[in-house]
């Protein structure tokens, strides 16, 4: 089996979270755990980008400063970008 553009973006880059407000890195992040979580996400399942805009070093412009809404628990790298307006 292939491996899907984002298991390649995420084994391959670090993602730079960046502050909504003045896109200056806060955190990074390696991406979701082979099960398909997210390793930082929170108690309630709420991922650490919430509210902030992500970064994938060397990934596509559909990739670059993608935010991410408020209490989101969904890792925006394995959203479907065309659903959410990408």
């Amino acid at each position: 089996m292939s491996e899907s553009r984002v298991d390649i973006v995420m084994s391959n880059a670090r993602v730079d979270i960046l502050d909504a407000a003045t896109d200056q890195v806060v955190d990074h992040c390696h991406g979701l755990t082979s099960g398909g979580t997210c390793p930082g996400a929170n108690r309630d399942g709420i991922v650490p980008c919430n509210g902030r805009r992500v970064a994938a070093s060397g990934a596509g412009p559909e990739f670059w400063l993608v935010r991410v809404p408020p209490a989101s628990r969904h890792c925006p790298l394995a959203w479907n970008l065309e659903a959410v307006g990408y």
